[in-house]
């Protein structure tokens, strides 16, 4: 049973839902995760797109990335810009672009030469920016 679908002509790959990927990926164009899928390896792609409660071993190597709710991930490398929603965990990231953080998450480095946007109440160990606009909830 395939766990990927790959449409060549829009530049597409999809790993769906709950797939374990063993090896690194890499992929000219978007990779679009269903939720709870794991990556043990590196995803290279142009554009990252992870579902709720992705796991990524790896880096993710991009241009832009989108990590879902509820996510792990080692590293995000990002020629662009990133998005981290609510409560997902990570290490490091580092971005050309902006970098938006959604409540509850806690990631150990975030750099960017752009903005850094948290939105919410989260736990960031080291921050470096051009710079950072934190808003709280009410």
């Amino acid at each position: 049973m395939k766990r990927y679908l790959i449409d060549k002509s829009k530049k597409v790959l999809v790993v769906k839902k709950d797939s374990i990927v063993d090896r690194h990926i890499k992929f000219d164009g978007k990779v679009i995760a269903g939720m709870y899928s794991n990556f043990w390896g590196n995803i290279e792609a142009k554009e990252v797109y992870l579902g709720k409660g992705c796991y990524v071993g790896g880096a993710i190597i991009c241009k832009k990335a989108v990590v879902g709710p509820y996510s792990k991930f080692s590293q995000i490398l990002a020629d662009g810009d990133v998005v981290i929603l609510d409560r997902c965990t990570g290490n490091y990231i580092r971005a050309r672009g902006d970098v938006k953080i959604r409540r509850g998450s806690a990631i150990k480095i975030v750099e960017s030469e752009g903005y850094i946007i948290i939105d919410g109440a989260s736990k960031l160990e080291k921050v470096s920016a051009r710079k950072v606009i934190a808003s709280r909830e009410d």
